[in-house]
């Protein structure tokens, strides 16, 4: 599976599906994040990447990858997010620097 806007590769495995479903998190919703979820706060800290967005019903997830090879990636879990972060993500994407709108 390819990200067409950046060029990236997510690819799934069965420890994936499985570490989805331990945290209750749909692999649809992971799907929405990676490829159409906008807005989006993308993070890649050496080998590992983790996206966050906001999927249908209005939550957020962050899902949670390791790089294979450049631009190549394995998911390796996810979480939707607490009210808590929910706010600081959207903090973010509004560049609120100092937490005021």
């Amino acid at each position: 599976m390819y990200d067409d806007e950046v060029g990236e590769e997510y690819r799934f495995d069965d420890h994936s599906y499985e570490a989805l479903a331990v945290a209750g998190v749909a692999w649809l919703d992971v799907i929405h994040v990676l490829y159409r979820a906008r807005p989006r706060i993308r993070r890649h800290i050496g080998g590992v990447l983790r996206v966050s967005a906001p999927v249908r019903d209005g939550r957020w997830v962050v899902v949670s990858c390791i790089e294979e090879r450049d631009d190549q990636y394995l998911v390796v879990g996810g979480r939707y997010l607490d009210h808590g972060e929910t706010e600081a993500a959207w903090k973010m994407i509004r560049g609120d620097r100092d937490g005021q709108s």
